[in-house]
C-alpha cells in the first residue's frame, strides 16, 4: 500500500492494482437530519464538482479528538444557525458514499426539535436554508430536486428506521 497523492483534504491509496482516496476527518465525520417543527432543516450548497448548487443534509468532517456526535452538532450550528441539545441526537446508521472508491463511513444522526430561535448561518459555503415539510420531502426526492447521495442514503436510513418501529 501506497500514498500516491496527499493535500490537506484526502489522499490517494494504491492498493496493488486498485486506487481508492480516503478523506482527512471522515472517520469522525457526521451528517445530521434535522427536523425542526416538522420541517427538515437542508443547506443548499455549492458543488464544484458539478458546477452547481445542491440541497443537502448538514455534514462535514471530524476535527481532531471530536467524537461523531460533536461534530454533528458543530456542522449543525456552523450551517444553519441552530443549537439543539447533544443529548437528543439518535443515531440512524452509517453511510459509505461511494464504496468502490472512498474509504469513508460516515455517521447519519436525526435531531427533532420543537420550534428554535436560530442564530446568523456562520458557513460561507451554505448560500441559503433550505425548510421542507416532513409530508413533502417524498416529492423533493421524487421529483430530483433532492440528488445528492449521502442526503438520500440518510433520508433511506431515516425512513428505514422509521418503518421499522411501526411494524
Amino acid at each position: 500500500m501506497s500514498i500516491e497523492y496527499e493535500n490537506p483534504w484526502f489522499k490517494i491509496v494504491k492498493n496493488g492494482k486498485y486506487h481508492y482516496l480516503s478523506e482527512n476527518g471522515s472517520d469522525n465525520g457526521a451528517v445530521i437530519l434535522a427536523i425542526v417543527d416538522e420541517q427538515f432543516v437542508f443547506v443548499k450548497v455549492y458543488r464544484p464538482a458539478h458546477g452547481k448548487a445542491f440541497i443537502e443534509a448538514p455534514r462535514g468532517y471530524g476535527n481532531s479528538g471530536e467524537t461523531s456526535q460533536l461534530c454533528a452538532m458543530r456542522e449543525l450550528f456552523e450551517e444553519t444557525g441552530y443549537s439543539l441539545d447533544v443529548s437528543d441526537l439518535k443515531p440512524l446508521g452509517v453511510v459509505c458514499p461511494n464504496s468502490a472508491i472512498l474509504s469513508s463511513t460516515i455517521p447519519v444522526f436525526l435531531i427533532e426539535a420543537a420550534q428554535q430561535l436560530r442564530q446568523a448561518v456562520n458557513d460561507d459555503e451554505v448560500s441559503e436554508l433550505c425548510f421542507i415539510p416532513k409530508v413533502e420531502i417524498h416529492n423533493y426526492v421524487a421529483q430530483g430536486k433532492i440528488s445528492d447521495g449521502i442526503t438520500l442514503s440518510a433520508l433511506g436510513l431515516y425512513w428505514a428506521k422509521s418503518y421499522a418501529i411501526k411494524v
